[in-house]
């Protein structure tokens, strides 16, 4: 009988200090002390150690007459300081999430305990964290609240399969440094749909029909070698997410599964569920939970529906524009990358092949397991052997006009999207910002690319190519409301001038003329409080929400018209 590898490092400790000590029985030691008295395997390791020397006949080590010093203190700012055999370490965290599960010991009783994320380094901003993964065994809940920043002493670090977790001990300590929100308190027994699981941070349960697996590996960040994973996709009648599996995973694709205690993790904007050792799978009947038939719709995607990160992406594209450029690679050796615009009836986005693929424009296309990278926060789709790509003989839909295809979406709707190109919205024009009018770009040509710079100048200074002599270039900034959210308008060059009916030319005569602060007046005596219908590309990342303008039309709606229908739809009686 094998030892379970989860306690192999552990039982080998043991078995240094008791060599003629039972593998199978150390292990079961350490198992009973996590299962039984909910004390993670490596705070356990003093105890079981006394335990077999006992029973040895052997001098107990750490005992009452011969008490061992008590490990040191190992205070750190960032995860990546601490080893996998730490103990006794204090660090400042901010909570993710925390979510707690009843575990039914084997002696039939039921214990809470709750997993969930933290970050380290919780005073700077989110992309200069790491984010592990911890177990509560000792009940914090009240201090271990979602958004808060806490102070945790006395914990110790676990690892396994190469991955690192904080446990968060009975003996732990923490201090609350930053109020967050409510803990969650609720028992997470029950499953939740696939829906609500990705919009979930945490562990969650839930059933799921096994659409698709696949071996992997990992290679590990150190360079010391790999890990073998199960990469896949799951479904139900909610829709479908990725699965990552850590663990052995000999499921078939059309298999009822149950998975009790996997966790959200989200790979950049995309989530995905992580199955562990500690994850439990078990296969589950319901006969009328929906077949592979009936969740075959599940599988595709739309443009609309795409998120930096996706793998496995099924989709059916139409092409509206394609090129080949050859390049020179780092290593020397000449490349060909082909490139274009797709469309479907809910937007536009950009197709790259690094594979021998050439549509023609108009061309139905259809894409499986293709992936998808964001390129200035556009989720674009790429393909890397042809066999991911059919060229398809029937149109899937009516063919679509490239020239006047605008997926029409609601601002705050977009706002609380992701990126999307493509897009027609509507809104007020509330501001006109101090920095509208001409401007200067850097004109350095990029070595690796076929393009100038073209980043601002700021006093003469580009911020990656240092001083310069900058070409003028018009640019207006507008902040566009609909009553409930906002975005950042920005017309560059040609949608600038139509839009004031002036060419660049003008706008500098007139500035030189007249100052910046009379064409601003101008400019705002013109459009603000104007209604307008936009065209273009949404840009909506962890900074906030830009609309980059392709064409602006005013929607025939003023200010005090667009007053005077609130009055009248709410009854307001002036």
């Amino acid at each position: 009988m094998t030892v379970d590898a989860k306690y192999a490092n552990l039982v080998a400790t043991v078995k240094e200090e008791c060599k003629d000590a039972s593998e199978d029985e150390i292990a079961d030691e350490f198992r009973r002390y996590e299962e039984e008295f909910l004390i993670p395997p490596e705070d356990a390791l003093r105890s079981v150690i006394r335990k077999f020397q006992a029973a040895a006949g052997m001098e107990v080590t750490g005992s009452s007459g011969t008490r061992a010093a008590p490990p040191s203190v190992k205070k750190v700012d960032r995860f990546s300081d601490l080893g996998s055999d730490d103990r006794n370490v204090t660090v400042e965290v901010a909570v993710v999430s925390y979510t707690p599960r009843m575990q039914k010991m084997k002696t039939g009783e039921e214990r809470q305990i709750a997993f969930g994320w933290i970050e380290d380094n919780p005073w700077e901003p989110s992309d200069k964290r790491e984010r592990w993964d911890y177990k509560d065994w000792g009940g914090h809940s009240q201090n271990l609240a979602p958004g808060s920043v806490v102070r945790l002493e006395g914990v110790s670090v676990n690892e396994w399969n190469d991955k690192k977790s904080i446990n968060i001990n009975r003996t732990s300590r923490i201090s609350v440094l930053r109020e967050g929100g409510q803990a969650n308190l609720e028992r997470s027994d029950e499953p939740i749909s696939i829906e609500r699981a990705s919009q979930s941070d945490g562990f969650v349960n839930i059933v799921a029909r096994v659409l698709s697996t696949k071996s992997d590996v990992i290679v590990k960040r150190d360079g010391s070698g790999q890990l073998n994973v199960v990469r896949g996709r799951l479904a139900d009648e909610t829709g479908s997410i990725g699965m990552l599996s850590w663990s052995d995973f000999d499921y078939e694709p059309g298999t009822l599964l149950k998975i009790e205690g996997a966790s959200i993790r989200r790979f950049r904007d995309t989530p995905e569920v992580n199955i562990s050792d500690t994850t439990r799978v078990e296969v589950y009947h319901d006969n009328s939970f929906a077949s592979m038939d009936d969740l075959a719709a599940t599988k595709k995607s739309t443009i609309s529906g795409l998120r930096n990160g996706m793998r496995d992406v099924e989709i059916t594209l139409q092409v509206e524009s394609w090129y080949k450029r050859s390049f020179t690679a780092k290593d020397g050796s000449e490349r060909v990358v082909r490139s274009g615009d797709v469309m479907d009836p809910t937007g536009r986005c950009r197709l790259t092949a690094w594979c021998d693929f050439d549509p023609k424009p108009g061309d139905f296309i259809h894409l499986k397991e293709a992936r998808v990278q964001s390129w200035q926060g556009s989720p674009d789709l790429v393909i890397d052997d042809i066999v991911q790509a059919i060229s398809l003989e029937s149109p899937t839909w009516e063919k679509i006009d490239p020239e006047d295809h605008w997926v029409d979406v609601g601002l705050t709707e977009l706002v609380a999207g992701g990126t999307r190109r493509g897009v027609r919205t509507k809104g007020t024009i509330v501001l006109i910002t101090g920095d509208s009018g001409i401007i200067e770009r850097c004109t350095v040509q990029l070595q690796d690319r076929e393009r100038k710079c073209r980043k601002r100048l700021r006093d003469g200074v580009c911020v990656d190519c240092g001083p310069q002599r900058g070409e003028e270039d018009l640019r207006i900034r507008m902040v566009l409301d609909d009553g409930i959210s906002n975005v950042s308008l920005l017309l560059s060059k040609e949608p600038a001038e139509n839009f004031l009916g002036m060419t660049q030319a003008e706008v500098s005569e007139m500035i030189s003329r007249d100052g910046q602060d009379s064409f601003l007046s101008s400019v705002r005596e013109k459009a603000l409080g104007r209604g307008v219908s936009v065209n273009g590309l949404a840009l909506i990342d962890d900074q906030g929400a830009m609309l980059l303008a392709d064409s602006v039309q005013d929607d025939g709606i003023n200010a005090s018209k667009a007053a005077e229908n609130v009055i009248e739809r709410w009854e307001v009686v002036m």
